[in-house]
């Protein structure tokens, strides 16, 4: 009974863990009279007329947050409609979600309308502005030149592919929709309000579909998702190209969305994709065991025949003899080469959202990177790398190479987040495990860590 408490208790604790999200960080400066908000992906902002005065999006390979948008009389300003002038709030307060899930700023007006916006800690870099009881033109922020903005109907884009001051890539979005048309007059973007409750929905991030996706996806009006994409096309975005990209990044999603846990997704997504390719490694793996068998043989032709020429006519003899094509290893090696890339990238492509995802085995975080977060993973790569230099390798010359890359490569890639090296050490460990059962399949044998470092075969007792 006592056990059974124990671990009931346990698994509650370890819940509450599993789907604690990171903090919102909010201050306000009474110099500036600022509100200052922080999150996990991006931070703004807000001055006490509902201004967004920047907003920078968090660049997780680079460790810094990249400025993508700052006031120029265009964040959500409310015009009168006689006199087009703005019409300024008198007041407003601050409320955090007691979960940290989103956090509201009210800005209250003099004639008991209200603009809230509403910014949402998760990773899909959206929020809403809402208004009630409000009359006039509300003002479409932009983060780009016009050469960068299209719109239609209710739907807005701004793309941005560089930084004007610093020219560093940026490639964000900023997607809104409005429930009533937009349309453009004197250098804005406006859609008007009537009194009644008026709710916008604004993407700004990175330029991703799933985000993109998800944010204004349940729309019932119209079909707003389809639109933004369609616009972002015309802007050379999402060419014919990223289908197949997009293909696997939908494939990875759905994983995620049937385990809710971005480390088993992951995991199951490097076995599926290895399991598809499998009988391309077997073929891979069939003609290195062949050539490796065929090496005495070829050492023999090379020794007797010193004529170039008189080698390679005896060699391809050798080859048509035993059934062997030399170029089947290079050839088929070749084939997973892009697919394992694009794979990277797939991974890569959520790096952000791992802060958001539920506990996994040891990590709270799987976009923490560096050598204490991924040192577990670390080992097992290191392990998996020897393990497998050592079964494909028949002398300790060709092995200390592969040896070496083993232990080298797996520092170098350290920094990467820990859902980026889970990735990596999984696709370590079965390889490894290719290698060994392929090595029992032709009876090839690979060297020991005796014979790696020159002690000879392990004394016999007797």
């Amino acid at each position: 009974m006592k056990k059974g408490l124990f671990f009931l208790m346990l698994l509650l604790f370890l819940n509450v863990i599993a789907f604690a999200i990171p903090e919102i960080m909010v201050s306000e400066s009474s110099l500036n009279k600022e509100i200052n908000i922080e999150m996990k992906l991006y931070r703004l902002k807000l001055d006490q007329n509902g201004h967004i005065l920047n907003f920078e999006l968090y660049d997780s390979r680079a460790k810094k947050y990249e400025l993508v948008y700052e006031y120029t009389g265009d964040s959500y300003n409310i015009l009168d409609t006689q006199n087009m002038t703005e019409i300024l709030p008198s007041n407003y307060n601050i409320r955090l979600a007691e979960d940290q899930s989103y956090i509201e700023i009210n800005y209250f007006f003099p004639n008991g309308g209200q603009k809230i916006y509403k910014f949402y800690n998760d990773p899909n870099y959206h929020f809403d502005v809402q208004f009630k009881n409000l009359n006039g033109y509300v003002v479409l922020p932009s983060i780009s030149f016009s050469s960068g903005i299209r719109y239609s109907g209710n739907v807005f884009v701004s793309y941005i592919d560089k930084s004007v001051l610093t020219g560093e890539a940026l490639d964000s979005t900023l997607a809104i929709y409005t429930p009533e048309e937009i349309e453009f007059s004197q250098n804005q973007y406006l859609t008007p309000l009537n009194y009644s409750d008026h709710k916008i929905i604004s993407y700004l991030g990175p330029t991703k579909k799933i985000f993109i996706k998800e944010t204004f996806d349940g729309i019932e009006e119209g079909n707003t998702y389809s639109t933004i994409i369609d616009l972002m096309q015309d802007l050379g975005k999402f060419g014919p190209f990223t289908n197949i990209f997009y293909w696997f990044v939908n494939f990875f999603w759905w994983l995620f969305k049937v385990t809710g846990n971005f480390g088993w997704a992951i995991i199951l997504f490097t076995l599926i994709v290895n399991a598809i390719l499998f009988p391309v490694y077997g073929r891979q793996k069939k003609s290195m065991i062949e050539m490796k068998q065929l090496q005495p043989e070829l050492d023999k032709i090379r020794k007797k025949y010193k004529n170039p020429q008189k080698q390679q006519e005896e060699m391809m003899k050798l080859y048509k003899e035993k059934g062997v094509n030399p170029a089947g290893g290079c050839l088929t090696s070749l084939i997973p080469l892009p697919i394992m890339i694009i794979l990277w990238q797939v991974i890569y492509y959520f790096e952000g959202s791992y802060a958001y995802n539920p506990r996994f085995l040891f990590w709270t975080d799987l976009s923490q990177g560096g050598f204490q977060a991924n040192f577990f993973l670390l080992l097992i790569a290191i392990i998996a790398s020897l393990i497998n230099a050592l079964l494909m390798s028949q002398d300790a010359r060709s092995a200390w190479t592969s040896v070496i890359m083993s232990v080298v490569f797996p520092f170098i890639l350290i920094g990467l987040p820990v859902g980026v090296f889970i990735y990596y050490s999984m696709n370590s460990v079965i390889q490894t495990l290719l290698t060994f059962v392929y090595n029992r399949i032709y009876n090839v044998k690979g060297i020991t860590i005796r014979q790696l470092v020159g002690l000879g075969p392990k004394p016999v007792r007797r």
